[in-house]
């Protein structure tokens, strides 16, 4: 299911769709623009997006076209008269008679359409295997290293709380020891001048007794 993985889940961007260069243009899609006031399709879906579905679809017609007129040919004539006879109703059997000229019956025109209806349904299958096998490598991938960021973000978030902490603690510890270290100076600096007071007093007295003791012994 090359095209499909190719057209609608290609993960990387820039790469061309595969039908870009595997086919030429169409003259013709299936129209599924027409058919979105009477069915489900989403309205999410863009223009862009479904001219790819139009294309892909109307790819595997044409691959799986046999010869002689059966559904493939009777909607592209169907839409090609679309402007002229815009009554559906009105149309099909104009379209059913000019295409039983050519060999066209109703039994040949269901069993066609069945026919077209079963590759589609194949086409389908291939594209969600191609999908699964898309998200189990790319999206699964991604997924786990998005996990893997996360935890990375929770430990690393954790780290820097208990970093935090310990900046706080450091921080307080760091200014009761400067005011220890002022104190200590303080204490150091009073300590100095009161020695230099005592010492220069005693060495003064002992001066005097010196004198004391050369004048009256």
């Amino acid at each position: 299911m090359k095209r499909a993985l190719g057209l609608f889940v290609e993960f990387e961007p820039g790469n061309e769709p595969a039908n870009s260069q595997d086919q030429s243009p169409l003259s013709q899609k299936f129209p599924l623009t027409n058919f979105q006031s009477t069915t489900n399709t989403p309205s999410a879906i863009s223009g862009a997006d479904l001219d790819k579905f139009e294309q892909h679809f109307t790819g595997l017609f044409e691959k799986s076209n046999l010869p002689g007129p059966d559904y493939f040919e009777f909607w592209k004539m169907m839409e090609a008269l679309q402007k002229h006879l815009p009554d559906e109703n009105a149309r099909i059997p104009v379209v059913f008679a000019t295409l039983s000229v050519q060999g066209l019956t109703k039994e040949s025109l269901i069993t066609s359409a069945a026919k077209y209806k079963l590759i589609i349904e194949e086409d389908k299958a291939a594209f969600d295997k191609a999908a699964g096998a898309k998200e189990s490598d790319e999206v699964e991938k991604r997924r786990n290293e998005m996990q893997a960021l996360q935890q990375k973000i929770a430990d690393n978030s954790t780290l820097i709380q208990q970093l935090t902490q310990e900046i706080t603690a450091a921080q307080q510890q760091a200014s009761e020891l400067k005011k220890e270290v002022e104190d200590q100076e303080e204490k150091i600096l009073n300590s100095r001048r009161g020695y230099q007071v005592a010492s220069e007093a005693m060495i003064r007295k002992i001066n005097n007794d010196i004198q004391k003791f050369e004048s009256s012994l």
